[in-house]
């Protein structure tokens, strides 16, 4: 009366237990090694509400999915699960593994005894799926990372390397710190797309002493800032904190340069010069805006430099 669905969609997917008219919908990701594919399924703190005409059947069907995953996408591979947390691998067989008359032993013994720390469990249970949307300030569970084993941190870069590099891989790369993790931040540092990435990878770099001229990096990044999300709110924090002579320049060029993020960079610039709380001050940051026309911004910018008592540095523009 049940069958399983399988779709992939880039490195992932989703799964689909199909039972008479009811379904549940799990999703899928390929994974570090040894496990080919992580699975996502309800949590059993929430399986009876979200389904209750499955109520209490939660391991039976998970055992019943990861068997099916392994008969059509995964022969010569394994399943172990945990019901608490809702996820399953999909694990390659060892010589250890127990042959196929043995599985309902095995399956009893993963769900209560699983292979890997609970930091290294915390860490995958905090994982949001390639096809879902992070929340704003949600991140990686990292609280974990010195009560892994060295093999889990292994397990954990390699992971993170597979995925695109935004902030919060290379937050958690750098909490890791070996010369794996350290070599991807480096990576990160020349993300062709991503300034807030750059930057990210920048401030850890810096902190492990391993940048010293982040003034130079982070200038450079200023100039480029077009739209809030490329991290201006990063740039902004790390600007404040490095409130030198170049990035000052830097402030000045991004508030002339004709973008979103140019307002929030002059007002940054007024308050490391002093003069953020001189009269009409509100009124010229917002003509500095994006869609004012161009006479009310040189206007605005030629008022600027007076209160800042800077002029532009063309030759550092790039």
């Amino acid at each position: 009366m049940a069958s399983v669905e399988i779709e992939q969609t880039g490195r992932g997917g989703s799964i689909y237990y199909h039972e008479r008219e009811h379904s549940i919908t799990f999703g899928w990701e390929f994974a570090m090694p040894p496990a080919l594919a992580l699975i996502f399924g309800p949590t059993s703190q929430v399986w009876d509400s979200a389904h209750p005409w499955a109520a209490g059947r939660q391991r039976e069907i998970f055992e019943f999915v990861g068997a099916e995953v392994v008969r059509q996408k995964a022969p010569g591979y394994y399943f172990d699960y945990d019901v608490e947390s809702g996820l399953m691998s999909i694990l390659k067989r060892s010589e250890q593994e127990p042959s196929k008359g043995a599985r309902s032993k095995k399956r009893r013994i993963a769900a209560t005894a699983p292979k890997h720390s609970k930091a290294y469990e915390r860490f995958l249970a905090s994982v949001v799926p390639i096809w879902e949307q992070w929340q704003e300030n949600q991140t990686y569970d990292v609280s974990g990372i010195a009560k892994m084993t060295a093999e889990e941190r292994n397990e954990v870069v390699a992971f993170l390397t597979g995925r695109d590099a935004t902030w919060r891989e290379v937050d958690a790369l750098a909490v890791i710190d070996t010369p794996t993790a350290r070599a991807a931040v480096d990576e990160a540092s020349k993300h062709h797309l991503s300034i807030d990435a750059r930057l990210a990878a920048a401030e850890a770099m810096h902190g492990q002493g391993r940048l010293p001229d982040m003034d130079t990096f982070l200038a450079k990044q200023l100039r480029l800032l077009y739209q809030p999300s490329n991290g201006l709110q990063r740039a902004l924090r790390l600007a404040e904190g490095h409130p030198s002579e170049t990035i000052r320049q830097a402030l000045l060029w991004a508030s002339y340069n004709q973008t979103e993020c140019a307002p929030e960079c002059a007002k940054l610039l007024l308050a490391l010069t002093g003069a953020a709380k001189e009269p009409e001050v509100k009124q010229m940051i917002e003509k500095l805006g994006l869609h004012n026309s161009y006479f009310d911004r040189k206007a605005a910018f030629d008022a600027l430099c007076r209160r800042v008592k800077m002029e532009l540095d063309t030759d550092v523009a790039c």
